[in-house]
C-alpha cells in the first residue's frame, strides 16, 4: 500500500512509477511551464503529456525549471505518447524524435501508444519502434493507452518487451474493472486518466458521504479509491490549492466497507461489485509484488 506521495509502484521492467501524477491534457503550451513547475514544487513527481496535447515544449521547460530549483531529474517521471497519425515503425521513430526535441530532456521515462490502430499490424509495427527506443536508452519504459484485451493480447503474443503500463479512463463511475483485472493479471500497471470523471465525482452522494467521515472532498475520496486499487491516477488542475488538495490522500484510510460502496457506483460493470477472491486484497490497498 502506498503510504505517501513519494512512494512508487514497481513496473514489470524493473523501473518504478509514482503512485499519483499530474495530467496536462488541455493545458496550453503557454501555461504549461509555470503549471508544471508549480505541480512539481508541490510534490508531484509524475508528469503526463503527449504530442497530441501540443504542450511538450512548455512541459519540458517546467521540468527543467524544477530541476534548476533543486529537484532531481531521477525523481521526476515523464510520460509522453505517440498519436494516431504518427503510428507505424518509421513514423513512430520520427514522432519520438520530435517529442524528444520538444521536451528537451535526456530521456523519457515512459512512452505510450496513445490509441490503438484498426489497421492490420500497425499496432505491432509501432510497438517494434517503441522496443527499439527502449533499447536505445532514451526511453526507459514503454506501454499503451486505451488498449482493450484483444489489442493487448496481440502485443503480448508477438512482442519481446511486455507493455509496462496501460493508460485508461478510471474513476468510480467508470471503473474499467474487467480490463483493470486483465492488466493486473499480466503485471501491467494501469494509469487512470479522468480520475475525477470531469468533475462528476463532486456531485456523487456516496463519495460525499464517505468524504464527510474523513473530512475529505469527494475528489479526494475518488483519488484515494484509485490509489487503493493500485491504479495511478493523473488528475489535472490549474489551481494551486487543488494541486495540494489532490495530494492530501495519505492521512486517512478507506475501510473495506468504503471500498465496496465505491466499487458499487459503477452500475454498468458487474465486476466492479463482484470481484474475484484473489483480487480482494488489491482492492483494499495491497501493493503489487
Amino acid at each position: 500500500m502506498l503510504k505517501n506521495v513519494m512512494d512508487r509502484l514497481p513496473l514489470n521492467d524493473g523501473y518504478t512509477i509514482p503512485g499519483i501524477g499530474f495530467g496536462t491534457s488541455g493545458i496550453p503550451d503557454r501555461d504549461a511551464e509555470e503549471l508544471i513547475f508549480m505541480a512539481i514544487m508541490r510534490g508531484y513527481r509524475l508528469i503526463d503529456t503527449a504530442s497530441w496535447y501540443k504542450n511538450e515544449e512548455g512541459v519540458g521547460r517546467g521540468i527543467k525549471k524544477a530541476i534548476n530549483a533543486g529537484i532531481s531529474r531521477e525523481d521526476i517521471f515523464v510520460v509522453s505518447k505517440v498519436w494516431k497519425d504518427e503510428m507505424g515503425y518509421h513514423e513512430t521513430a520520427e514522432a519520438f524524435e520530435r517529442s524528444y526535441e520538444r521536451l528537451g530532456l535526456d530521456y523519457i521515462d515512459l512512452y505510450l501508444i496513445h490509441w490503438p490502430s484498426s489497421k492490420e499490424r500497425e499496432n505491432l509495427e509501432t510497438w517494434r519502434a517503441l522496443e527499439e527506443l527502449k533499447d536505445s536508452g532514451r526511453v526507459r519504459s514503454i506501454g499503451v493507452s486505451n488498449f482493450n484485451r484483444g489489442e493487448l493480447n496481440e502485443i503480448l503474443k508477438e512482442s519481446r518487451v511486455k507493455p509496462s503500463v496501460n493508460q485508461l479512463p478510471v474513476n468510480p463511475e467508470n471503473s474499467n474493472a474487467d480490463l483493470d483485472d486483465f492488466c493486473y493479471s499480466n503485471n501491467i500497471v494501469v494509469m487512470g486518466y479522468s480520475p475525477l470523471g470531469a468533475g462528476k465525482v463532486n456531485k456523487d452522494k456516496k463519495l460525499a458521504t464517505i468524504g464527510n467521515k474523513y473530512y475529505k472532498s469527494p475528489a479526494q475520496i475518488a483519488l484515494k479509491w484509485s490509489i487503493d486499487r493500485d491504479v495511478v491516477p493523473i488528475p489535472k488542475t490549474s489551481h494551486a490549492e487543488r494541486m495540494v488538495e489532490n495530494l492530501e490522500l495519505f492521512d486517512f484510510e478507506l475501510t473495506e466497507e468504503d471500498m465496496e460502496l465505491l466499487n458499487s457506483i459503477d452500475q454498468q460493470n458487474d465486476s466492479s461489485r463482484k470481484r474475484k477472491d484473489d483480487n480482494q486484497g488489491r482492492r483494499h490497498g495491497s501493493r503489487r509484488s
